[in-house]
């Protein structure tokens, strides 16, 4: 498989997909219940498990972006299991094909802790969620923990994911054009299409000034022409005079 995050690492996960793909509308934040240190095992554990189980990202406690399962395809990470679907979500559609997942290093009971705002693993998660955001068209705000969609599940703990949201929010107006800089760009290439058709009509109008002088010329070459001829025939010298026809 590819990366559909430019830098991604890629460690497929053994078990992913359905019968249909994936449609990503949201994301879905996780905690896999591991150190969150120099040593990221979680996506090689999807990646030899037998168990149904993968995700689609992980962010490691350094910022490292692994991508387990590609975006098109559903991983097995947060079916719903004895609550409610989201509001947005299509209730007769298994939400793993209607979510993007992401499993953040470390553990739900201390990931406030080991993941601070602006550290490496945040900036990480923020930056990865903004750009797919933008990729595939999906609201920032519809992001939540997984412990929303299952009885059986406490992650990601006390994460400020709201927090998460509005950085993601932040960072995706920061990278949009302002209506000033449109204009400023726009501009330039106005001027550089006046340049170009400017180059072009002068092109153009020598071109055309070429032509009339080769045709002016034409005639007058075609008597030296026929004047050199008949020298040549009769033998006559320079200031000889000769009738052309």
């Amino acid at each position: 498989m590819n990366a559909d995050y430019p830098g991604a690492i890629v460690v497929e996960a053994a078990n992913y997909g359905y019968f249909s793909g994936n449609r990503p509308l949201a994301w879905c934040l996780h905690t896999p219940e591991e150190p969150a240190d120099d040593d990221p095992q979680t996506p090689y554990y999807f990646h030899n498990t037998n168990r149904d189980a993968s995700t689609t990202y992980f962010v490691s406690y350094w910022g490292f972006v692994f991508q387990c399962v590609p975006e098109s395809e559903g991983a097995y990470a947060n079916a719903v299991e004895g609550k409610p679907y989201p509001d947005w979500a299509d209730s007769t559609r298994n939400l793993n094909l209607q979510t993007l997942s992401v499993e953040i290093e470390g553990f739900a009971a201390s990931i406030h802790q080991t993941m601070p705002r602006g550290s490496p693993q945040w900036k990480a998660l923020v930056e990865l969620m903004a750009h797919r955001c933008k990729a595939l068209n999906i609201p920032p705000e519809r992001t939540f923990g997984h412990y929303e969609v299952s009885i059986y599940r406490s992650d990601p703990g006390q994460l400020n994911t709201q927090q998460v949201i509005a950085d993601v929010i932040t960072k995706m107006e920061k990278d949009m054009v302002t209506d000033a800089q449109f204009e400023a760009l726009q501009a330039q290439v106005n001027e550089i299409q006046r340049t170009a058709y400017t180059q072009a009509g002068v092109d153009v109008y020598a071109a055309g000034l070429r032509q009339e002088i080769i045709d002016a010329v034409a005639p007058l070459q075609a008597q030296i022409d026929a004047l050199e001829t008949a020298q040549r025939a009769v033998g006559l010298k320079r200031g000889d005079s000769v009738q052309l026809t």
